[in-house]
């Protein structure tokens, strides 16, 4: 059995590994691994992800800052039918980030399926002895001119396997694989597994589809979410960088910032404003050689009101002061899109909320420090008020 270490996400944590093991574990390129004065002891920091990370004879678990109900709230964007009790999300020797996130995974896909998978219309390109819906006259004379059979056809299937089904699927396939997860998941894994039997998993190195939620799929849209988490923690799209078999890394920047956008929009929306996420419209300058991507954008009848963008980071001993570089790329946000304010989202903790004023350019940054460790009710509390707060300091352009 691989020996276990756990290293804090917050601050830093000083371990015994071997040159072999650190240089793996630096090659997993979520922590800062440094060498201390004492042969085999290392400095680690700047931990960028949580979660189970595996190197030769080593399993190492990330402790989060974070109580990890909440993380796997926030990775579900808030399902609110979706609640784990401290015993299936308690931080230790029997339950880790992969198996909580894992069973909160199987129970939204057990509530998504009561009453069986998803089906939808796929194009079907095949060749066949019969016509089938249309046949494909360019198709069939670049593979075989001058021969009749078989024909090239298309067809439009009615099936269960569809891009939904086939994310979902995918990310059971892959937490049948890692290590302690199936285990702790039992026969409640298998029997996803027999359900999603004639659904086709998605190959290892290529972008997830692009799965648009409507009132058709709507009803899968958390389990559609924690499978993305999922996929992403193994490296499951990655073409480069190490991917170790059982290491399982959540990067909580990206379930940080999904979780507020999200959290705003449903908020925001009551009083007839609009969020976008990862809003990629936007320059700096003229020529559009300098591309500006907003995390949220706050705007009514598309015109932007605020801007604001999350950083779920561990900062130094800096007095709960805000790293330069954040407040420069805030007040560029509000440059471009020509608004007075714009606003910084941190854990609390990790600053002191505040507003800098800049009378050079015009701008306030609003520098807020939301609270993440309390209970689920109070973490949407502290969202709803920082909705709240936004809209308070929007300044029409």
């Amino acid at each position: 059995m691989a020996e276990r270490i756990f290293i804090r996400e917050k601050g830093e944590s000083f371990v015994d590994l071997t040159l072999e093991q650190a240089m793996e574990l630096q090659d997993l390129r979520f922590c800062r691994v440094m060498p201390t004065s004492v042969v085999g002891r290392w400095r680690i920091t700047d931990v960028g992800k949580v979660g189970v990370a595996v190197v030769t004879g080593c399993e190492l678990r990330v402790v989060p800052k974070t109580p990890l109900e909440n993380i796997v709230f926030m990775a579900s964007l808030g399902g609110l039918q979706l609640r784990l009790g401290p015993r299936e999300t308690r931080y230790g020797a029997d339950t880790s980030i992969p198996v909580a996130i894992a069973r909160a995974f199987i129970i939204a896909l057990d509530q998504a399926t009561r009453r069986g998978l998803l089906k939808g219309y796929r194009s079907i390109q095949e060749s066949a002895s019969v016509v089938r819906g249309r046949w494909d006259i360019p198709r069939q004379l670049a593979k075989r001119p001058g021969i009749p059979l078989p024909i090239e056809i298309d067809f439009d299937d009615f099936t269960e396997d569809i891009d939904e089904n086939r994310v979902l699927q995918t990310a059971l396939r892959v937490l049948a694989r890692l290590d302690g997860v199936a285990d702790a998941l039992g026969h409640n894994l298998k029997a996803m597994q027999v359900l999603f039997a004639d659904v086709e998993s998605l190959p290892r190195g290529l972008q997830l589809p692009d799965v648009r939620l409507h009132r058709l799929n709507q009803h899968y849209a958390v389990p559609l979410r924690l499978a993305r988490v999922i996929l992403e923690a193994v490296s499951w799209t990655h073409h480069e960088g190490a991917t170790v078999g059982g290491t399982f890394l959540v990067d909580m920047a990206a379930v940080f910032e999904g979780y507020i956008a999200n959290r705003l929009r449903s908020n925001l929306a009551r009083v007839g404003l609009d969020v976008s996420a990862q809003d990629r419209r936007w320059w700096l300058d003229t020529d559009r050689s300098i591309a500006l991507g907003p995390d949220i954008v706050i705007s009514r009848d598309a015109a932007p009101l605020t801007v604001a963008d999350t950083k779920y980071k561990v900062l130094g001993d800096g007095q709960g002061s805000v790293p330069n570089s954040d407040v420069y790329q805030a007040v560029a946000y509000a440059l471009a899109l020509n608004v007075a304010t714009a606003h910084l989202i941190y854990v609390a903790g990790d600053v002191v909320a505040r507003v800098l004023e800049i009378p050079a350019v015009g701008v306030n940054v609003h520098v807020h420090a939301l609270p993440l460790a309390g209970t689920i009710e109070q973490v949407e509390l502290s969202v709803s008020a920082l909705a709240d707060t936004l809209t308070a300091h929007m300044v029409p352009s």
